[in-house]
């Protein structure tokens, strides 16, 4: 009995060691911040009600990143829709993916709508801290299609600068920490108990 009762506090002290590696592991590797290329569309799978990712499409988008001249947000709606028209994009250069409520359904739904339009490559831009789980779910769906996919990272403004998460405000911190436990549930394919 005492062999027993060892083995399972043995096993549960490795099983909290490796959830508090994996923790500093993942934390640490948020930010996929990939070079921007000249792609067909860019992607940016919104949700959130903060400006940033609004604001890095939009400068991809007018630097002519976009062959296409469209970028699909997945969903567009009134908020960021305002963060678009702010930073110099016409709704006319939207594709909405209006039903999308988790990055899975971002992905799935932002690369059926590439391969409908006949796109073979895109710009995928969402928050800093975002960026680890949207490139594994995005990578994981694109198995069907076979994209050419760029990450890009969007930062945090303060002031006149831009900061990664780390440096942002509580809120956007706060962000942060949740991708510990959402990167896992989507690492399971545990998609549908993890939303946003």
């Amino acid at each position: 009995m005492k062999r027993i009762f060892l083995g399972a506090i043995l096993a549960l002290g490795l099983a909290l060691a490796f959830i508090s590696l994996s923790y500093f592991v993942i934390m640490d590797h948020l930010i996929v911040d990939e070079t921007p290329q000249l792609a067909d569309v860019i992607i940016v799978p919104e949700g959130m009600i903060t400006e940033e990712r609004a604001e890095r499409a939009a400068n991809l988008y007018r630097a002519g990143y976009s062959r296409s001249g469209k970028l699909i947000v997945s969903p567009y709606d009134q908020i960021n829709g305002a963060y678009y028209a702010k930073h110099g994009v016409p709704e006319s250069a939207i594709v909405n993916d209006a039903t999308a409520t988790s990055t899975y359904e971002n992905a799935t739904h932002s690369l059926k709508m590439m391969k409908e339009a006949g796109y073979q490559s895109a710009l995928v831009v969402s928050s800093d801290y975002h960026m680890l789980r949207t490139k594994m779910i995005f990578e994981r769906v694109n198995r069907r299609y076979g994209f050419d996919l760029t990450f890009v990272a969007a930062y945090h403004r303060q002031g006149d600068h831009w900061v990664t998460w780390k440096e942002g405000p509580d809120y956007i911190q706060d962000f942060a920490q949740q991708e510990f436990y959402k990167y896992w549930a989507y690492l399971l394919y545990l998609y549908h108990f993890v939303n946003h």
